[in-house]
């Protein structure tokens, strides 16, 4: 099996534990579509998830198409997930399902240059966000808060992913309408409370701590 085949079939299987696995339908009438893995689909339908509090906050209407166990790469990645519309604003995350397996193997920097390039020019991730920023949508690029102090299953991937986030900033920076948010100013690795009791999603604190950074990063762009 294919690296990028394996690393789908244990996001899938990760993924199984949230109720928000499977895809929802896009409202292509919203000002918002979210799009990306289980840190935005987590507590869908609850009214806690990260999008959910954006919506709260922002006054805007979200559609949150997010999927539990996503991968960015591969068929039925997380670009997949979007639809055209005249969309306010993209939130977008991802990048994590597809580095797990690799994490501490040579094959990791393979899969992050898949994923973006080092300068942060070229990739499947930004070739997907620029071509939604081409159609006039605002983004938000929402980087992972850092791996917890108390472990979980991407314990070791804390390398892989400070260098995903570094180069998705790096990203950010060349194309005005994107907006990088890093998820880290608002929930630290000792924030116990911030997470889920696996360490890796994020509580109901930690889904208000980081929508309230992106409505932050919305208003402070003019919606």
């Amino acid at each position: 099996m294919g690296f990028l085949n394996w690393t789908a079939a244990l996001a899938v299987a990760l993924g199984l534990t949230a109720c928000s696995f499977v895809p929802t339908s896009v409202d292509t009438d919203a000002d918002v579509i979210v799009v990306g893995d289980s840190i935005l689909a987590w507590h869908r339908g609850t009214g806690l998830s990260i999008p959910s509090v954006v919506e709260q906050q922002s006054g805007l209407d979200v559609s949150n198409v997010s999927i539990s166990g996503a991968t960015f790469l591969g068929s039925r990645g997380i670009p997949t997930q979007y639809a055209d519309s005249d969309w306010d604003w993209m939130i977008v995350d991802g990048g994590g399902n597809d580095l797990l397996p690799t994490c501490g193997m040579p094959d990791a920097g393979r899969v992050l240059d898949a994923l973006i390039s080092q300068d942060g020019q070229s990739g499947a991730m930004p070739a997907f966000i620029s071509r939604v920023a081409g159609q006039g949508v605002n983004v938000i690029l929402l980087g992972y808060y850092p791996v917890s102090e108390r472990g979980g299953a991407f314990a070791g991937c804390v390398t892989e992913l400070d260098e995903l986030s570094a180069r998705q900033a790096r990203f950010a920076e060349t194309i005005s309408s994107v907006t990088f948010v890093d998820a880290g100013k608002v929930v630290g690795s000792g924030d116990e409370a911030a997470y889920a009791e696996d360490w890796v999603h994020p509580s109901p604190r930690g889904a208000a701590l980081v929508g309230q950074l992106i409505t932050s990063a919305i208003r402070a762009n003019g919606s």
